[in-house]
């Protein structure tokens, strides 16, 4: 982007982004500033910090000072990703009406999610006022919930508002945080809640609560196989910042984002390849008939590659189905798109009744993946599979082009 230098201060583009020439550094920093992924208002700058930014709030007539937290994830030529969050410093009507003068930016940039995470989770800790953590209007539901029982408003070692930070970074990975203050004082309500309506994950504070197998059993029992965890140390030894680094260490087992932007089908390049990597899927949540296995070698389907990558996705889905005993939280359909971004139905009329027997009993294969769609049927893409409630499972009998041959 010529012309356009750094507005924070003298030094290299690169500064603090080993690896990088300054014109790629311009690049990804200007992703960053003019069209990242996340944005969050913080609490407005301080007179003090105006002033050593070289700006004076006495005479301000209509200018806004602002602070915001933005994160954006950027591949770089080789394909590997590069996480960044700042916090940016911004006057509106800094240089004339309607216009905006970037003040300061604080970036940091990291090579892993965990990284970025940690950075953001510290960012929100300075969220606006009436910042609440909650799915977009009209949008998908939040797939996870995780009760955490323990914590008091009356303990003064913890900050003012730390239910609500915490939620915040919940709220990262998508998860709306129920927090009980005081669990022991209402046992056998929760007890009741956690039977009846079991969350998709406990964590219990020890810090506050006494006996938090009191809540784990009944939890477990009512949803075998679920996430149920502590938090802290009996001693409370651990201050809040330590505490919000767990609770982010736990929600990034119950609630995992794909693992890289790089997906291992992009090293494929013919159908023996795929073959192996497909095979490498199976588990206990993710299974392929004996008609699947036969399909992979020879297919005549001709992009191998995405093939691989949708059945990679699906066996995610698949994973969480089994984590959460069948229970994602919502329609299947709208979590793989919501969260795997790959098209699940559950029916195809030109298909009959197709199924397979497992256990003794029969399961209907019309659930698919549309792999490709309204296209020729020399390239049209499917994935057909059954779902088994009883061992909580997807099960694959066709992989290939749209003709379940």
């Amino acid at each position: 982007m010529a012309g356009i230098e750094r507005v924070d201060g003298p030094g290299s583009p690169s500064a603090g982004l080993s690896g990088l020439g300054d014109d790629e550094a311009r690049a990804v920093r200007s992703l960053l500033l003019a069209n990242p992924a996340f944005v969050t208002p913080l609490e407005n700058p301080s007179q003090e910090e105006l002033l050593s930014l070289g700006v004076d709030p006495s005479g301000f007539k209509s200018e806004n000072p602002r602070a915001v937290a933005l994160s954006v994830c950027v591949q770089l030529p080789n394909g590997t990703p590069l996480y960044g969050c700042s916090r940016l410093v911004a006057l509106e009507n800094g240089l004339r009406m309607g216009s905006t003068l970037l003040l300061h930016s604080a970036d940091h940039w990291t090579e892993t999610l965990e990284g970025l995470e940690a950075k953001l989770v510290v960012l929100l800790q300075a969220a606006a006022e009436g910042v609440q953590p909650r799915p977009e209007p009209n949008g998908k539901e939040w797939r996870k919930v995780a009760a955490l029982l323990g914590g008091s408003d009356s303990r003064s070692s913890l900050p003012r508002d730390w239910k609500r930070r915490m939620r915040l970074a919940a709220g990262l990975r998508e998860v709306d945080l129920d927090i009980r203050p005081n669990p022991e004082s209402a046992r056998s309500e929760i007890v009741k809640e956690l039977r009846s309506k079991p969350p998709n994950a406990l964590l219990v504070w020890v810090d506050w609560v006494k006996n938090p197998e009191v809540f784990i059993t009944p939890f477990v029992a009512a949803r075998p196989g679920a996430k149920a965890e502590y938090l802290g140390t009996r001693d409370q030894a651990m201050d809040f910042s330590e505490h919000l680094a767990e609770l982010s260490m736990h929600l990034s087992e119950i609630a995992p984002i794909g693992e890289s932007l790089v997906s291992n089908s992009e090293a494929v390049k013919d159908w023996s390849q795929a073959a192996g990597k497909v095979l490498e899927l199976r588990g206990e949540h993710f299974a392929l008939t004996e008609r699947a296995v036969k399909m992979l070698h020879g297919n005549p389907y001709p992009k191998p590659a995405r093939m691989l990558d949708h059945l990679e996705r699906l066996a995610r889905v698949a994973k969480a189905y089994s984590q959460g005993r069948g229970d994602l939280g919502g329609r299947l359909a709208d979590y793989a798109s919501s969260k795997e971004g790959i098209e699940i139905a559950l029916t195809d009329n030109g298909l009959g009744n197709p199924g397979i027997k497992l256990g003794g009993e029969w399961y209907s294969t019309q659930p698919h993946v549309k792999v490709d769609d309204a296209k020729s049927p020399a390239d049209c893409g499917r994935v057909y599979f059954a779902l088994d409630n009883v061992a909580y499972r997807f099960v694959v009998d066709h992989v290939g082009l749209h003709d379940y041959r």
